[in-house]
């Protein structure tokens, strides 16, 4: 039982609730005042080759779209526990392929990133030569998540309005701006079983979230800049600064007021269907790159599902949250169910119970210090 939860960990359960799905070793640091010098990768990591030159937070979740658009894990390339050494073929291979991919791009394309790892794996280790025969009724590949669908109705209601109608769904902006804190209780669905989960949040933009294992607790907290994570048998690591930048809009109580604060770019898109539920589409930019989606019922005018990125060298990290079971808590609409989705991964958790506005210290999302290495044992 043990091994299958572990298993569990480094195949994505340390991804879910607003992090990276950071592997077990070589994270990042978090974010660093505008002021400090910006480490590269080949500072911060050993035997850095195709990717010199990218900042050292770009690192890991340029590692992380290689793992979703080949379906592979670290391991496929890296030897464990010595991810520097050049011993299996397939990291020799990926640095090849790397390097083509920028040609290609930069020959054809003006540098910009058109081809990327997934444009020819779509999550598979060996490219298919041949097109495959599709089994009938089978639904055509998805278009490309920032394409807009055609033209914006002329009658679709503006970003702002579709906010302001979310605001009054979930309880108007004076309820919403008196939450402060939310603790909340509820089950994590993983590997088809059923695990207590515990999420503590506080304004502005920090949030706990404690799995609890039959082998221990797996941690994951964000302190409203930067945040780490922690497991079982693993030590505490950091999550990189573009996965913590990201997450904040998970993460804060009072985002329904803070849209503009925190996308920049607004831009509605032709609506949607999520279901049986046709939705409005707002998409947030910064510095002309996406950042997220939005997806409100058109009837209710609650939140259905965020689709948010992180940006890496290789290609955009999606996660994708379904929101679901509105209730009441307090004078707060809040979803008691959420569907956290990533390539390859996909876990929902149910809220149980949720209580707003009570006391939660601040010290609950500092990071623990790390521990001293254990002596090894005198050799034999």
């Amino acid at each position: 039982m043990h091994e299958k939860y572990r298993a569990w960990l480094s195949a994505g359960l340390l991804v879910l609730l607003s992090m990276t799905g950071v592997p077990a070793r070589g994270q990042t640091n978090p974010a660093k005042p505008a002021t400090a010098k910006i480490k590269m990768a080949e500072e911060a990591y050993k035997n850095v080759q195709s990717l010199k030159g990218v900042p050292a937070d770009q690192l890991v979740p340029s590692m992380q779209f290689i793992t979703y658009s080949l379906g592979v894990e670290c391991s496929f390339c890296h030897v464990e526990g010595a991810f520097e050494k050049d011993d299996k073929k397939p990291k020799q291979i990926a640095r090849k392929m790397m390097q083509m991919m920028f040609t290609i791009n930069h020959e054809n394309f003006e540098g910009k990133r058109e081809v990327t790892c997934y444009s020819c794996h779509r999550g598979s280790a060996h490219p298919m030569a041949t097109p495959i025969i599709a089994e009938a009724g089978a639904q055509p590949v998805a278009e490309d998540v920032l394409d807009d669908h055609g033209a914006v109705p002329a009658d679709a209601p503006t970003a702002e309005q579709i906010f302001a109608k979310y605001v009054d769904a979930l309880g108007g902006a004076s309820a919403i701006g008196k939450l402060s804190t939310r603790v909340e209780k509820g089950t994590i669905n993983l590997g088809g079983r059923q695990l207590p989960i515990d999420i503590f949040s506080k304004t502005p933009g920090k949030r706990m979230t404690i799995i609890h294992l039959p082998n221990g607790d797996s941690i994951t907290t964000y302190d409203g800049t930067s945040g780490w994570t922690s497991a079982p048998d693993r030590p505490v690591r950091d999550i990189s600064a573009p996965e913590a930048n990201s997450a904040r809009l998970e993460a804060d109580l009072q985002l329904p007021m803070r849209f503009k604060e925190l996308l920049g770019d607004l831009k509605t898109a032709k609506p949607e269907k999520i279901g049986d539920r046709d939705v409005y589409v707002v998409s947030g930019f910064n510095s002309g790159e996406p950042m997220v989606k939005l997806y409100f019922d058109e009837s209710s005018g609650l939140l259905l599902r965020m689709l948010r990125y992180v940006d890496s060298p290789l290609g955009r990290n999606p996660t994708q949250i379904d929101y679901s079971d509105y209730r009441n808590e307090g004078n707060v609409k809040m979803p008691f169910q959420r569907t956290i989705a990533r390539p390859g991964a996909r876990f929902t958790i149910k809220i149980e119970e949720a209580r707003n506005n009570v006391a939660v210290d601040d010290t609950k999302f500092a990071k623990p210090a790390a521990e001293p290495a254990r002596p090894k044992p005198p050799s034999p």
